[in-house]
């Protein structure tokens, strides 16, 4: 498939190598759309890393599982999809926490910066026209930066609880008499 040279690239998700398949873009999104109400719960999955694929799939085109050796399952393990939620969750909090730390920053420095000038603190129309740019610029920036720093901090918490879970899950799924793979 040949792109025109005025559509943009497809955004690279962020793969990481640490050893747990889970959980790949197609498996993220249908189990957000179960979650709303907008996709079934069945289907055809990978019976390692439950990608959805279809019945015709040989080889799973995420975590490379043949499906002579695992076979597909047709709904994705309650374990599982309670790991993404709580993947989902712990990133929010990490992303969200940084940001409300920006908020109180943006809001901070400039009234720092109007009580901390003499001649601005003793005019308050000086004053206000020196801390309202200071907060309108700050409340976009500060809460923006930190935000990002949080979305990294808060995907290696959520990443960490992930490869926990997957790991609680194979030793089930393994062990003898443990959970069907089919």
């Amino acid at each position: 498939m040949t792109r025109r040279p005025d559509e943009p690239t497809p955004e690279e998700r962020y793969r990481p190598d640490d050893g747990c398949p889970l959980f790949s873009p197609r498996l993220e999104a249908h189990l957000v759309a179960v979650s709303r109400g907008e996709a079934p719960e069945r289907g055809t999955f990978c019976g390692n890393c439950f990608t959805p694929i279809s019945r015709e799939t040989v080889t799973c085109p995420h975590c490379g599982e043949p499906t002579a050796r695992r076979r597909p399952v047709t709904v994705v393990p309650a374990p599982i999809a309670a790991a993404l939620r709580v993947q989902r969750q712990t990133e929010g909090r990490w992303v969200n926490g940084f940001a409300y730390v920006g908020v109180l920053i943006a809001m901070v420095l400039p009234l720092a910066a109007v009580l901390g000038i003499p001649v601005v603190k003793d005019s308050l129309i000086l004053g206000t026209a020196v801390y309202a740019p200071l907060l309108l610029v700050g409340m976009r920036v500060f809460p923006a930066i930190l935000g990002y720093f949080g979305d990294r901090k808060g995907f290696e918490a959520a990443r960490k609880k992930t490869r926990a879970a997957w790991e609680r899950w194979v030793v089930e799924r393994d062990r003898p008499g443990g959970v069907p793979s089919a």
